[in-house]
């Protein structure tokens, strides 16, 4: 009895240990957010540009999605849904983003646009695990903001050209649309060169220890919110904010 008593309690314990699901496979959680760390894998070895279908394909048999939990300001409380995958190969670095949100909005349609101000994921990324980084912004649609920052400094902004290197594909289509006010499932999948980091000469991911976050907004919405990875402490919201970056190890 005292075996099977014991038994049952390192069973619960288990059980109570396991992630919760998302569809068929097991999702990534985040229980201390003071030092997060995350593994990335590659995929599609080899591979030249695959089409963004099969990197979405490859994402739902291959890559645990993250979910992003951290609601950072309390006057903003409102959270939508939102799970993220990362991968990459020599080429390339995959991000998809999948969000359950009460509204949507994309307004913005020109590169380096206000593109936060509509309903927007988003991925920060410091090479060198400093106060130097990239900010990936994107909405609903695709339209994207890619800049290079020191923190405190001013923005370098990619050019139309390097933007369009980024390959992307989302179900909301890519015109542009006032908000609507309804509950939308919606993702995005997008293929970002590593040259397309400008300022460093990324060649793979492979092996490198970086740093980097990554968000839901939406401020112009009519329920604002700022969702994140890792705990950002400031008093007012601010993405930009690479001390609060957590690592990313490229397997």
């Amino acid at each position: 009895m005292k075996c099977a008593g014991l038994c049952a309690l390192l069973l619960m314990t288990w059980l109570n240990q396991l992630p919760e699901s998302y569809g068929n496979k097991k999702t990534i959680q985040n229980l201390d957010f003071k030092n997060e760390t995350m593994k990335i894998q590659q995929i599609l070895e080899g591979f030249t540009q695959p089409p963004l279908e099969l990197v979405a394909e490859t994402f739902d048999l291959e890559v645990a999605p993250l979910k992003l939990e951290v609601v950072n300001w309390d006057e903003f409380p409102y959270h939508p849904e939102v799970f993220v995958q990362i991968a990459y190969n020599d080429d390339e670095l995959f991000l998809q983003y999948r969000v359950n949100e009460q509204s949507v909005k994309a307004e913005i349609a020109k590169s380096n646009g206000r593109v936060w101000t509509d309903s927007c994921v988003e991925f920060f990324l410091s090479p060198e695990g400093n106060d130097v980084y990239y900010n990936l912004e994107m909405s609903c649609i695709g339209t994207a903001l890619l800049g290079y920052r020191k923190k405190g400094e001013p923005t370098v902004h990619a050019t139309d050209e390097q933007i369009a290197t980024i390959r992307r594909t989302s179900s909301l289509g890519e015109s542009p649309f006032a908000e609507r006010k309804e509950q939308t499932d919606w993702e995005i999948t997008m293929a970002i060169p590593w040259k397309v980091f400008f300022k460093h000469e990324l060649t793979s991911g492979s092996g490198m220890k970086m740093r980097g976050n990554f968000y839901k907004c939406g401020d112009e919405l009519t329920v604002p919110h700022f969702v994140s990875w890792t705990k950002i402490k400031t008093p007012q919201p601010s993405f930009h904010m690479p001390e609060f970056f957590g690592g990313l190890e490229f397997e």
